[in-house]
């Protein structure tokens, strides 16, 4: 009995599975047929990348076209066409003599601006404030004298000198044995006249700044004894002329010393006028306004003034050293000479559509490609590029993308974006201006399940694949990733190993979900649909 039970249990069992596979693989369902024809394809493990092509000419990173900036005759060529150079080095060059002589006379213009620019910021030596307060600590000397006037200890040694020239007179006069009374008189009036000349000296002096002096009575009076006095020395120079000269010369030199005490005494005695006074403060203030102006220095407006002297010539200097500047062409960059259009002797000018001297940067190629529109979002700064050339078949260059314009241009319709492109480490044998064909990597993803692109149908909502399983055709759903021209990435659905077609078949529509086939990938993983 127990064993009827079993071989029951197994035969219920056995018909649950043929029921199940007849759901499956039944005529009702969508039987795996035999391909009619097409070709297979195998899931393999491999590396997938997207590109985006283009096509332009190879330049260099960097030329630039030189000219002088000055007219001339061309004295020297340092370069020939395919010579290497380096930054700031000497192509060609004018004659440059008078530039020079130019050069060195501003130069020497700016040299005396700077001189007079110390000079009037540090105007006076040592000397010349210690020559200064001297002339003050005189001027005011003298003016202190003239305020005290003249000292009684002065004033009687003039009196006493005056006293003892005419005692000496006297005594001349009486040893010359001239005892005749008119010579006596004369002399006599000669003092008289003198005396009467002093006080009118004084008086006069006086009033010196009346501007009507010329009418007053003191004008007159000093006129008056002036005359007399004239008068009266002339009539004794006549009597003494008749007494013999030896005689006549001591009386002269005693009546001398005599003039010479009385005006001593005189000068003391009138010596402290208001002009004088005026004078001696005038002297003293002057002196004192010369050292405060040397003390002070020189004002803001002397400063500037030659401050701006120093800035016109040293703006001369520079112009001297642009124009010997412009007289040259220098290679701004390392580079390599492409043009040359130079003969020493010529008469070379900044003008003229001619290029004089073409440098470029061959170290570093670049290509410049236009791209449409749509490939500019997938495309970035730094990506990897291949690049073949049509001149060098047999060659692949890398490079990447060093710049993207960040706007369009527009030509005939369709928006291109310059975008531009460096070449790694490339060979001699790549020129500028060969025509570079590029793939742009936009995407890339290593060891992943590659299938042709043909292989991959769309069905509805999903996209499936026919897989060759024991030699019956299977549908199944797959998940794809990425894709380029050719073959795509797929997710799940298949397996390495796995066989699929790539062309039209007959296949049967999958129906149920549940049974999985074993040996092929996929199947039973979710159902079909």
């Amino acid at each position: 009995m127990k064993r009827a039970i079993t071989v029951l249990v197994v035969i219920i069992v056995l018909a649950g599975v043929a029921v199940a596979v007849y759901l499956r693989f039944g005529s009702q369902g969508a039987r795996a047929a035999t391909p009619t024809s097409g070709q297979t394809a195998t899931v393999t493990l491999g590396n997938l990348a997207a590109t985006v092509a283009g096509a332009g000419n190879i330049t260099s990173h960097s030329a630039v076209n030189l000219s002088f900036g000055a007219t001339g005759v061309l004295t020297k060529v340092n370069v020939q066409v395919g010579d290497r150079v380096i930054a700031g080095q000497v192509l060609a060059q004018l004659d440059t003599s008078n530039l020079q002589l130019q050069l060195q006379n501003a130069q020497v213009n700016l040299k005396v601006a700077q001189d007079n620019l110390a000079k009037a910021q540090n105007p006076n030596s040592a000397q010349d404030v210690a020559t200064a307060r001297s002339q003050v600590d005189a001027a005011q000397a003298n003016y202190n004298t003239l305020v005290a006037g003249a000292s009684r200890a002065d004033l009687a040694a003039a009196q006493g000198a005056v006293v003892s020239a005419q005692a000496a007179y006297n005594a001349a006069v009486q040893s010359a044995g001239t005892s005749n009374s008119q010579l006596e008189a004369a002399a006599a009036a000669v003092q008289k006249a003198q005396v009467a000349v002093q006080v009118a000296q004084a008086a006069y002096d006086k009033i010196a700044n009346n501007p009507q002096i010329a009418m007053t009575s003191q004008a007159a009076t000093l006129q008056g004894a002036t005359i007399d006095y004239n008068t009266a020395k002339a009539n004794y120079d006549s009597l003494a002329a008749t007494t013999g000269s030896s005689a006549t010369s001591q009386v002269q030199a005693a009546r001398s010393q005599v003039d010479q005490a009385q005006a001593s005494l005189a000068k003391l005695q009138n010596q402290v006028t208001p002009d004088a006074i005026t004078a001696a403060k005038a002297t003293v203030d002057q002196a004192k306004n010369n050292l405060e102006k040397l003390l002070a220095g020189s004002d803001a407006n002397t400063l500037d003034i030659a401050q701006n002297g120093v800035d016109q010539a040293d703006i001369a200097v520079k112009q001297a050293q642009l124009a010997l500047q412009q007289a040259e062409i220098v290679a701004p960059f390392n580079g390599v000479v492409t043009v040359l259009n130079l003969t020493v002797g010529q008469n070379a000018s900044s003008s003229g559509s001619t290029t004089q001297v073409q440098v470029a940067d061959l170290d570093h190629l670049e290509i410049v490609v236009n791209m449409a529109e749509v490939d500019i979002p997938t495309i970035k700064v730094g990506q990897p590029i291949q690049i073949t050339l049509d001149a060098l078949p047999n060659l692949t260059l890398q490079g990447k993308v060093i710049e993207m314009a960040p706007a369009g241009t527009l030509t005939q319709g369709v928006v291109n974006y310059p975008v531009t492109v460096s070449i790694d480490n490339p060979p001699d044998t790549v020129k500028a201006g060969m025509t570079a064909s590029l793939n742009v990597i936009t995407q890339q993803k290593n060891n992943v399940l590659l299938v042709p692109n043909r292989a991959i149908r769309t069905q509805g909502q999903q996209k499936v694949a026919t897989v060759l399983f024991e030699g019956q055709q299977i549908q199944v759903s797959v998940t794809t990733g990425m894709n380029n021209d050719t073959m795509t990435e797929v997710t799940s659905g298949l397996k390495e190993g796995d066989t699929v077609l790539i062309s039209g078949t007959t296949t049967a529509q999958p129906r149920g979900g549940g049974v999985g086939v074993p040996g092929v990938g996929g199947l039973g993983r979710g159902g079909g649909g």
